[in-house]
């Protein structure tokens, strides 16, 4: 027999071989781009000159020899691919054509252009374009992969149940008691004095809500059932990082290299990981479901006729899509706040008439109809969410030709993508768009404006299952921490840099100071 490897074996071994091997795999890649590249080109050729599909032809980076190529090494350097992707948008305006070795994207970069594919109930337009290919290890055919009859039935269950209003108002006991202990840890984590990251603390604030409301367990119960030596939040971390390599390394998306690739162990570790600890928490039978109205998921589901696989599929996507976006949302938020300190002070005012209405805050417990009060607050999130989405690219697989105009259609088969910071720095919609202004979202400024040109969440059928879910979270952990704290920062936006792992991500966390506000316990509702 071989060695016995443990999980945090396989992860050294893994990193330690990558610098090794990406040198091979990248010379037999670059060969595979060429041949592809013209099969690509001949296509394209084909598809759009033909006079009924369209009169138009797509101009884009990299149309010329070997520009498959030059748009692949453009987005290889991780620390710029997110402003490569940004300037592209703005040279090439609302709809332009990029090569990727055998991948080609058209993509749609104005909210009239983004509304009929995503806006469209059309069947033909909801399945997943290949950058959702490297999800599938992770999260099986579940709600974010899957299309057609299971999507439909699946979204309709979900909705239902644990997503439906009665249920998502009773989450309000969670967001309350994570919101109190975010505020003991953000306290316990600041009592030097001394600046630091949060990143962390706010992470496991938003993945213990998530499992939670999903399977009426704390984050310590979710992980001891698993008993594996790589943690949760790590395993998500690793994930991330697997699926933004081989994104941005088309040629890694064909199986018979990435097989050769030493990250696929990571990946097969990261997929063993994740599975284990769904299986673990569905099998557990001593959940404690924190809902008002009907069962857990796993009940939900399974009275529904789900099998045990599917309600496993939908555990691993919940979880695994739903904590970290929110967790990054939030964590954007804090850091605009402390860099717009009177945009703070505003969204403290609210937050404070709320705590002092016994009936909107009794005992510091905060009320589902309280959130609607912070209307200051949920703006500063939403332009938050403008300037740094952290879904930032969205893609969709056509199945039937999408007409975007009289003579530009797009064929079937093709894959169509939205660069959502694109969209959302249109000047034309957003004037000052790289600036934090949150009264563009107010009730007169944001009647007036295209609904496609701001799609945190993104829209039409498909538009994210748990949308109210995560508002719901970061106003109200937000709203706790404004009631205890004041904070700023030393940092400053343009220094900080963004991966795109999946999601929008800082390279390094931001540093924050924490202050505790001069209040009693009594008037702070603790």
């Amino acid at each position: 027999m071989g060695p016995n490897y443990t999980d945090v074996d396989l992860l050294a071994s893994a990193r330690h071989y990558i610098s090794i091997n990406n040198g091979l795999v990248a010379c037999f890649a670059s060969a595979l781009i060429v041949y592809y590249y013209k099969s690509s080109r001949i296509a394209n050729s084909n598809e759009w000159s033909d006079g009924k599909r369209s009169s138009r032809k797509l101009h884009g980076p990299g149309q010329h020899f070997l520009g498959s190529i030059a748009n692949f090494l453009a987005v290889w350097d991780e620390t710029k691919c997110l402003k490569v992707f940004e300037n592209w948008c703005k040279e090439y305006g609302p709809l332009f054509q990029l090569n990727f070795g055998p991948y080609k994207l058209t993509a749609l970069n104005s909210p009239e252009y983004v509304q009929k594919l995503l806006g469209s109930k059309d069947t033909n337009y909801l399945g997943k374009g290949f950058i959702y290919k490297p999800f599938h290890p992770y999260w099986d055919d579940g709600l974010i992969i899957t299309k057609g009859e299971k999507w439909k039935s699946r979204r309709r269950i979900l909705e239902k149940y644990m997503f439906s209003f009665k249920t998502v108002s009773s989450y309000m006991k969670i967001f309350n008691e994570e919101g109190d202990t975010l505020v003991q840890a953000i306290g316990d984590h600041f009592n030097d004095g001394m600046e630091k990251d949060i990143e962390k603390i706010v992470m496991k604030a938003s993945l213990q809500s998530i499992t939670n409301a999903t399977f009426g367990k704390s984050l310590a119960d979710f992980e001891s059932l698993a008993k594996c030596e790589l943690g949760f939040m790590e395993a998500i971390c690793r994930m991330k990082e697997l699926v933004a390599k081989r994104v941005l390394a088309p040629y890694l998306l064909l199986d018979f290299i990435w097989k050769l690739h030493p990250l696929s162990t990571l990946e097969r570790l990261v997929e063993k990981v994740l599975r284990k600890h769904a299986v673990a928490s569905i099998l557990d039978e001593s959940e404690q479901p924190l809902k008002k109205h009907g069962a857990s998921m796993k009940q939900d589901l399974a009275a529904a006729g789900v099998p045990m696989e599917g309600i496993i599929e939908e555990s691993q996507t919940l979880i695994g899509a739903g904590f970290e976006t929110t967790a990054t949302s939030l964590h954007f938020l804090l850091f605009f706040l402390a860099l717009h300190p009177h945009h703070q002070e505003l969204c403290r005012d609210e937050v404070d008439s709320i705590f002092e209405d016994v009936d909107l805050c009794p005992s510091g417990f905060i009320q589902f109809r309280a959130l609607s009060k912070l209307k200051h607050l949920e703006m500063c999130v939403y332009e938050t969410l403008r300037l740094l989405p952290t879904v930032f690219l969205m893609m969709r697989k056509i199945d039937a030709p999408l007409q975007l105009e009289e003579d530009l259609e797009i064929p079937a088969g093709s894959d169509v993508g939205i660069y959502v910071p694109g969209l959302h720095k249109n000047p034309k919609y957003f004037p000052n768009p790289d600036n934090f202004i949150p009264e563009r979202f107010s009730l007169e400024q944001s009647k007036t404006r295209h609904p496609y040109a701001f799609i945190p969440f993104a829209a039409g059928p498909r538009k994210c299952i748990g949308y109210k879910f995560a508002m719901m979270e970061m106003l109200s952990l937000a709203a706790k921490l404004l009631r205890n704290y004041e904070w700023e920062t030393t940092e400053k936006l343009e220094n900080v840099v963004l991966l795109p792992h999946i999601t929008i991500t800082p390279k390094n966390p931001m540093k924050f100071l924490f202050k505790k506000r001069l209040l009693t316990n009594h008037i702070m509702g603790l």
